[in-house]
């Protein structure tokens, strides 16, 4: 589109020399200021079409041109908060002992379980038992969420707790702990207990 202005300019130059050639200038001018004229409005009117054809290329959005999804890696989280209720500790006389606390979950599987075992002992007389040194209570203690069935925890299998239905955010479960004392016992018992979040489907 330069060429064009050029030449023009050319010849207003030379015209300035001699009327004759000024008149062949003028002639000459108007036929390349008639193609500067045709190929700006050429020029104009591929600028004007040029942004509607890259229009009419990009697809709808709401007529189904833009997908929006994505795929969220396996996320598992459990947060256990401190019990709620007195802990199993001294027991002063034959009666069923509780205590409780709450399990905080996120999830972004289908499905996964929620179970508790014994931290200390895997196996033995001491798994699933209180213990005040070599000594411990006759019987094991349990565990349960909801209303669901108390479980032992001197199972050769993880007593499974419950199970919870994907994906979720923050879902609570109280996890309720029961010691039965048949009669009264001297001295402080403890035990760890592991609360495991995992899904169905290794």
């Amino acid at each position: 589109m330069l060429r064009p202005i050029e030449a023009m300019s050319d010849y207003a130059r030379r015209g300035t020399a001699t009327e004759g050639v000024a008149g062949q200038g003028q002639q000459e001018a108007g036929r390349f200021s008639m193609k500067l004229r045709t190929i700006i409005a050429a020029a104009a009117l591929s600028v004007a079409v040029a942004p509607a054809a890259a229009q009419a290329q990009v697809p709808d959005p709401i007529s189904g041109g833009t997908q929006i999804g994505g795929l969220a890696p396996s996320y598992l989280e459990l947060v256990l908060t401190q019990p709620a209720t007195a802990t199993l500790s001294t027991f002063s006389k034959a009666k069923t002992y509780t205590a409780s606390f709450d399990a905080s979950v996120i999830v972004t599987d289908d499905s996964a379980q929620l179970s508790i075992a014994d931290g200390e002992a895997s196996s033995g007389s001491k798994l699933g038992h209180l213990m005040n040194g070599s000594k411990r209570l006759p019987l094991a203690l349990e565990a349960r969420v909801g209303k669901s069935a108390f479980q032992p925890l001197d199972s050769a299998v993880d007593p499974l707790l419950t199970r919870i239905t994907g994906p979720v955010t923050r879902a609570k479960s109280t996890v309720n702990l029961r010691q039965v004392v048949k009669s009264k016992v001297s001295g402080n018992y403890r035990k760890i207990v592991l609360a495991t979040l995992s899904t169905e489907t290794p």
